[in-house]
């Protein structure tokens, strides 16, 4: 893990990020069976949860799908597939999540897009989970919807990026700069 840490502006999505970051051990993702259900009460309904299968190009299937992202985006994706998605959803995210599996650190956006039938702004984090503390087996993934004060006022993204994914540098609690 490296020293800084990105602000993000939905405060439910910095309060999982430091969660997630108190069940990370010795720099590594957590294991999922470190977490139970009740940890993640405060976020089940807006997260979702990947199960990896693969090694090199992976299957990301939705093994938990909460309740405000199904009303949000219309449906439940629970059990079905990245390959499920329209393409340019697909194209969007599969870069995405292989990033996260391959750096083994959260990933951070906000993505704007007509969602039904309204342009619609959501701060998303992507987290890696690992089982075995070497292969990505799991993502838990979070949105919230940002409402234009929100996003009048949160702050640029490194790089000047306004919605691309940004990795998000953390510090492992304990660690000295």
């Amino acid at each position: 893990m490296t020293k800084e840490r990105t602000e993000l502006a939905t405060p439910y999505l910095s309060g999982l990020l430091e969660f997630w970051l108190t069940k990370s051990v010795a720099g590594r993702p957590p294991v999922p069976s470190s977490i139970a259900p009740a940890d993640l009460r405060p976020w089940k309904d807006n997260i979702a949860v990947f199960e990896v299968i693969g090694e090199e190009a992976g299957t990301f299937v939705y093994s938990y799908y909460g309740k405000a992202l199904a009303t949000a985006f219309g449906q439940s994706r629970l059990g079905a597939t990245l390959d499920d998605l329209p393409p340019e959803q697909r194209a969007l995210l599969q870069p995405e999540y292989e990033t996260v599996r391959r750096e083994r650190l959260p990933v951070a956006r906000v993505h704007t897009a007509v969602f039904g039938g309204r342009t619609r702004s959501f701060e998303r984090l992507v987290l890696p989970m690992s089982s075995d503390g070497v292969s990505i087996d799991k993502l838990l993934v979070a949105a919230y919807e940002m409402t234009p004060r929100e996003l009048a006022a949160r702050p640029p993204l490194p790089g000047g990026s306004s919605s691309g994914p940004v990795p998000l540098t953390v510090q492992k609690p304990g660690a000295t700069a």
